[in-house]
């Protein structure tokens, strides 16, 4: 039950963190494509490497917010909090993780 309360907690402070990185990466991915009126260059080199950096960060983010969430909707169906659950969750989003590591090495 403790586990639960924590990861409740873990999830708000993950999704405010998975906002922050979404709009920087909307943000920097409009500068990189339309440009920023009346900016230097270095400006829009800046953010097309903060743009092509930040899909792990929000990959990661996203999984765990993902996994914490899955959970909680197993739960409310009926399956019991156990151990099994867990790792069912956590494997679920170590999986998409990895999909994504996958696409961006290649």
């Amino acid at each position: 039950m403790r586990l639960n309360i924590i990861l409740k907690k873990l999830d708000r402070i993950v999704a405010w963190v998975l906002a922050l990185v979404f709009l920087a990466m909307m943000i920097s991915g409009y500068i990189s494509v339309k440009g920023f009126p009346g900016s230097k260059d270095y400006l829009n080199v800046f953010a097309y490497k903060l743009h092509t950096q930040l899909d792990l960060p929000l990959m990661l983010l996203f999984s765990i917010h993902f996994a914490i969430n899955l959970k909680f909707a197993l739960m409310r169906y009926g399956f019991k909090d156990s151990f099994a659950l867990n790792l069912f969750c956590s494997s679920i989003a170590l999986m998409l993780f990895l999909f994504i590591v996958y696409l961006d090495l290649h």
